[in-house]
């Protein structure tokens, strides 16, 4: 062969490898795996940063409260952030310090407790704030037994609201507190131990699930009577929690061992613990793609936190997104699946995160 044709067919062969790669579709990389969409700064105000967050799929709008992560002294704001178009509305005035939040989409309120002082004053508080969903509104205020309500969770089906009572900076609680969703009044207190500090409920088995600060103990209420059934540990203090499906299995993020603990929920033992990041805290599962989302709050004034994906069926981390500094309690639009991360300290955003699977 001479080397004018030689010549000719690299060139021929050259042009259709750049013809098919243009024609390959973008999608094939692109719809894989979990990727940043969008950061959403939370403005100027030192008072306005990112502890925990809860979605409104109601109104497609997300709740974020400060908890004590303020560079400053203690705030009195709740952020809102359209997520239709990634913009920072005007924030909502509560009590001192919103630490907790959770949306009842049954009827469009959105519950923040008020822990209190701790960073500039030991002001107590003993208030859970309510706000109108339609308007964003502070609507009434609650007066719990007790200082320093700390989590709060949901049970939209019993139409139920549970907060811990913590105690705030200076002592320690023991309660949680029952609300009726339709009168907004206290029904009864629950007897715990000492520090309750994150709430959750699943509403397929009713069973409420209180951690503890400081210590490895969880404990478990039915909530149907509103009364202590047992208490279990994981081998580590508990931070965020979250359900599977069908009400078989708790993800639980194991604070202290850097691990993501699987619990089988009728004998509330562990059958598996999944490495993550450090200091594991936030926990959301997606029944859709039957991933898991661990946020890692790592050295959080320091290092950029990340987010652990979980494939649940094989129980291996399959990916991990970076987000901001110190990375705490996330949730997800059941709506649009999209998942909303809050980053405190330097931070101060929310990171907007899309996986299809």
């Amino acid at each position: 062969m001479n080397k004018q044709k030689f010549a000719k067919r690299l060139l021929v062969l050259a042009a259709s490898l750049l013809l098919l790669a243009a024609l390959l579709p973008a999608t094939v990389v692109a719809s894989k795996g979990p990727a940043v969409i969008a950061t959403i700064n939370l403005g100027a105000d030192p008072g306005a940063t990112a502890f925990a967050l809860a979605v409104n799929p109601i109104t497609d709008k997300t709740y974020v409260v400060p908890g004590f992560e303020v560079l400053g002294c203690e705030s009195h704001l709740v952020s809102v952030i359209d997520n239709s178009t990634n913009t920072v509305l005007a924030p909502i005035t509560t009590g001192l310090s919103p630490f907790g939040v959770a949306v009842n989409p049954a009827t469009n309120k959105i519950y923040v407790t008020n822990v209190g002082g701790g960073l500039c004053t030991d002001e107590p508080s003993n208030r859970v704030s309510i706000i109108d969903g339609s308007n964003d509104t502070v609507i009434k205020n609650i007066t719990v037994d007790g200082i320093g309500p700390a989590f709060v969770a949901v049970n939209s089906k019993a139409n139920k609201i549970y907060v811990t009572i913590n105690g705030g900076c200076c002592t320690s609680g023991h309660t949680v507190a029952v609300i009726d969703g339709r009168t907004d009044a206290v029904l009864r207190y629950i007897d715990v131990a000492l520090d309750p500090f994150i709430v959750a409920v699943d509403q397929h088995t009713n069973l409420v699930y209180v951690t503890h600060a400081g210590q490895d103990k969880i404990t478990v209420i039915d909530g149907l009577t509103d009364t202590v059934k047992t208490t279990f540990s994981i081998g580590s203090e508990a931070r965020g929690i979250d359900f599977d499906q069908n009400g078989k299995l708790l993800y639980v993020a194991a604070r202290n061992t850097n691990q993501l603990a699987v619990v089988d929920a009728t004998t509330n033992a562990v059958v598996q613990a999944i490495p993550v990041g450090s200091r594991p805290h936030g926990v959301v599962f997606d029944p859709d793609t039957g991933r898991i989302y661990v946020t890692n709050r790592g050295g959080c004034k320091s290092t950029p936190g990340t987010v652990s994906v979980i494939d649940s069926n094989r129980r291996t981390v399959v990916a991990t997104v970076q987000v901001g500094t110190c990375p705490r309690f996330l949730d997800r639009n059941p709506r649009t699946g999209l998942l909303y991360v809050p980053n405190a300290y330097t931070s101060r955003s929310v990171t907007v995160i899309r996986d299809e699977g």
